[in-house]
């Protein structure tokens, strides 16, 4: 079966089945970091929120907006390759628009709400710049949300898993870095004239599991591990503002909450 069959067969079975499709063929990383996006278009200061999507991939994000449909005004997802994404999301009840992009390049979306940029900048040579526009899309009395890997996760589980830490010496596609630390996103907030609201932890996993998810690339050995090893417990998802001492070397990812300097934090 070509991967253009595959692609086609997956956006039919994911308009048929939605959510519960998605949970079973999908990284659980990838659940997690839509349902804390989610948390925070929840909890945003603005009845309803406008969002950017940076690096959407296949949009997971939206799928979990629509249990929050009634806060969200709009929604529009960006990455290189968005080929699919419209047909795929026809009729969704939230309003959305995707567009391809490559992040490298000058762009300007406008402003938003929420600008969120979930797990990317690990893959960007040139992450500064790349951050530097993502600042620039907040709008007054909006908010940014980042995550990428933890540095000190990454750097205990290499040790234990072979090839867990590996990083790329050119921008294919892989990461290029390791991570983040709480220390990096403070002096990119500062440089862009942000201030970071919280700090949190996304994906704790034990070693064993974490080998077991690392090995389970292809979709069929996807969908064993979802099945055989559903994650249901949300402490194992993230957590909101939690002390980088206790959480950083035991969950995967760094998020990162922030807003412009001299804006409320509030309301």
């Amino acid at each position: 079966m070509t991967s253009a069959l595959l692609h086609t067969v997956d956006n039919t079975l994911l308009g048929l089945c939605g959510l519960g499709y998605f949970r079973l063929t999908r990284d659980a990383t990838i659940l997690e970091r839509a349902d804390y996006l989610a948390h925070y278009v929840r909890h945003a200061p603005q009845p309803r929120v406008s969002i950017l999507d940076v690096g959407c991939g296949s949009s997971a994000t939206l799928l979990w907006l629509q249990q929050a449909a009634d806060k969200v005004a709009s929604y529009l997802g960006v990455d290189r390759n968005v080929e699919g994404q419209d047909s795929r999301f026809e009729n969704f009840p939230v309003s959305h628009a995707f567009r391809s992009v490559d992040l490298d390049q000058p762009w300007d979306f406008g402003r938003f709400d929420l600008v969120s940029c979930l797990e990317v900048l690990e893959h960007l040579v040139d992450d500064r710049p790349v951050f530097a526009k993502l600042c620039s899309q907040v709008a007054p009395n909006g908010r940014l949300l980042v995550s990428t890997p933890s540095t000190p996760f990454v750097a205990r589980m290499g040790k234990i898993i072979p090839g867990f830490d590996r990083i790329s010496p050119t921008q294919d596609g892989d990461h290029v870095r390791m991570g983040y630390t709480v220390d990096d996103f403070q002096a990119m907030a500062e440089a862009n004239d942000m201030e970071i609201l919280s700090v949190d932890w996304l994906s704790r996993y034990a070693p064993e599991e974490l080998r077991e998810s690392f090995h389970a690339q292809g979709a069929p050995q996807r969908l064993w591990q979802n099945l055989r090893r559903p994650r249901t417990n949300l402490e194992d998802a993230w957590v909101i503002g939690g002390d980088p001492g206790t959480h950083a070397d035991t969950y995967w990812s760094i998020g990162i909450y922030m807003k412009r300097r001299g804006q409320p934090s509030n309301g």
